[in-house]
């Protein structure tokens, strides 16, 4: 792994929509943490031009890796010269890094779940997890969450065919489909939302007789106060539940270590966006 010290590195973040992105202001706190000089960018990608954007970004020898958000997280993946097995796997990226080959496409989104969870005292090793979602979010995240070994990940989904896809992309023992409506009868310590649903305040068609025992929730999605899905969980008792801007910050600081070798401290960044959320 490089330790890259040299001036003014070049970094940026490729999405449509991008203008909302944290990214510059984590990764220049990142950087700051260990004297490194970068610069970092957001670029509204073009669906038509997204490729030949990613040529001309790296065609300047001091970019030496970028971010990527929807909806070009595929394209990312196509485009690179060599693939992390969780990227082939998931046919999606959300990191570039340059090395002497050419170019490495890595997802960092699941190691970034993994990480919060950890980081809330959420373990997984011999756990029930139930995963909500079979999209891109679900897809970046099944590998990492295998990693940790649980004893079984239920994945559901209004539509039960992708949460099948997503079954058979996993290819492991531990992952099943459950249809939405059946969920009622799953018994789990861990429940991870990785749908949208949030964003638009609703919550996912399963049953409440899934919070009977109590699990830890987490909410793949953030806002300036609790998501639909973690007051819905909170009313039925679950103590424990996150929502995603630890897992933004920590799948950013998966990527920074990436490009530079270094691991940065996340809490300082997470304490500032936190505030900055509730302040906004």
């Amino acid at each position: 792994m490089s330790h890259i010290t040299s001036s003014n590195k070049k970094l940026a973040v490729f999405g449509n929509p991008i203008a909302q992105s944290k990214s510059p202001i984590i990764h220049q706190m990142f950087a700051a943490q260990f004297d490194i000089e970068i610069s970092y960018e957001r670029i509204l990608g073009n669906e038509n031009t997204f490729t030949a954007q990613l040529d001309a970004f790296f065609a300047d020898n001091n970019a030496v890796g970028a971010n990527i958000t929807m909806p070009f997280k595929e394209k990312a993946a196509s485009w690179a010269t060599e693939k992390a097995s969780a990227v082939k796997q998931a046919g999606a990226a959300n990191t570039l890094i340059r090395n002497e080959r050419g170019f490495r496409a890595e997802t960092t989104d699941g190691k970034g779940l993994v990480s919060d969870l950890a980081r809330n005292g959420v373990h997984l090793k011999n756990k029930r997890i139930l995963l909500i979602g079979a999209g891109g979010a679900a897809r970046g995240a099944i590998a990492a969450l295998l990693t940790e070994q649980p004893e079984h990940i239920f994945i559901t989904n209004r539509s039960e065919e992708n949460a099948k896809r997503l079954v058979s992309i996993a290819d492991d023992e531990r992952v099943s489909a459950v249809i939405e409506g059946e969920s009622d009868k799953l018994q789990v310590s861990v429940i991870i939302n990785a749908t949208s649903l949030s964003l638009s305040g609703k919550v996912p068609a399963i049953s409440d007789a899934v919070f009977a025992n109590q699990p830890a929730v987490y909410d793949m999605v953030y806002q300036d106060s609790d998501t639909a899905f973690i007051t819905k969980a909170k009313s039925l008792g679950c103590e424990k539940s996150i929502d995603g801007l630890g897992m933004l910050v920590g799948q950013a600081a998966e990527s920074f270590y990436l490009w530079f070798g270094v691991r940065p401290d996340p809490e300082p960044v997470l304490a500032y966006l936190r505030k900055e959320l509730v302040q906004s």
